[in-house]
């Protein structure tokens, strides 16, 4: 049974654009699967109310690390926390994956973070990858050496991730495909990988008030109706989401 934990802060450094959250915790290496995230909050506080998902991006045998972007009250207070602060953390949540030892990641913007941890489970691969600005783009080298070919874009330079993925269609044929990032991209990408869809798969990101499937409000439009993103997801089939 998935319980709520108090756990300290152990690191809280700028990253590019984001700030990495290093957490005390000697449990959640052996709890937490490729593909699952946790809700996390302020135990003191009642503003924000409410938890936020946060996807792993590493996870050791002491201490978990997030990747924070702040966009709103409760990420901005996460980025301002010191060390020895301390959280409520739910989880691990979602169902799990078994990743490939090989395949295609697709990355946009803080997207990165669940990818990077899936490329933890993974041997060698490829990894798209966009941002806004050449400084935004984060791990490259970290996805070299461990087998990945990183392929990048930035907006500033000349585009997005999806007119990079236009550019290499080819290399997709016959490969697990992992897409995370922003609506837009996502639905960009949907037309231009028409021809790939059967093989692809997609972290789908929402607003959760609870991580358990009790408030309905990070549902999704499927083929085969609404699904929740921390009950059912967050990986669902690229083939079956909905943008209509």
């Amino acid at each position: 049974m998935v319980t709520f934990r108090i756990l300290p802060v152990i690191e809280n450094r700028v990253l590019g654009p984001y700030t990495l959250l290093r957490i005390k915790d000697r449990n959640m290496h052996r709890e937490a699967k490729c593909g699952q995230f946790v809700m996390v909050g302020f135990p003191s506080s009642l503003d924000p109310f409410l938890l936020r998902p946060l996807s792993f991006l590493s996870i050791a045998k002491e201490s978990f690390s997030l990747l924070i972007k702040k966009k709103g009250r409760g990420t901005e207070k996460l980025g301002e926390l010191s060390v020895g602060d301390e959280l409520k953390i739910l989880g691990p949540l979602g169902r799990y994956i078994i990743p490939p030892k090989s395949g295609i990641l697709i990355a946009g913007g803080i997207g990165i973070a669940p990818l990077y941890y899936q490329s933890l489970w993974m041997s060698h691969g490829i990894l798209f990858y966009g941002a806004k600005k050449k400084r935004d783009i984060l791990f490259s080298k970290d996805f070299e050496s461990r087998g990945f070919t990183v392929k990048t874009i930035t907006e500033e330079e000349r585009g997005t991730v999806a007119d990079l993925v236009r550019e290499n269609l080819e290399i997709l044929e016959g490969q697990q495909i992992f897409i995370c990032g922003p609506d837009a991209m996502i639905k960009a990408l949907k037309d231009i990988m028409r021809d790939y869809t059967k093989q692809a798969f997609v972290y789908m990101e929402r607003r959760m008030g609870c991580g358990l499937g009790g408030c309905k409000s990070c549902a999704v439009k499927t083929d085969s109706g609404y699904k929740l993103v921390c009950q059912d997801g967050p990986i669902f089939p690229f083939k079956e989401v909905s943008y209509d």
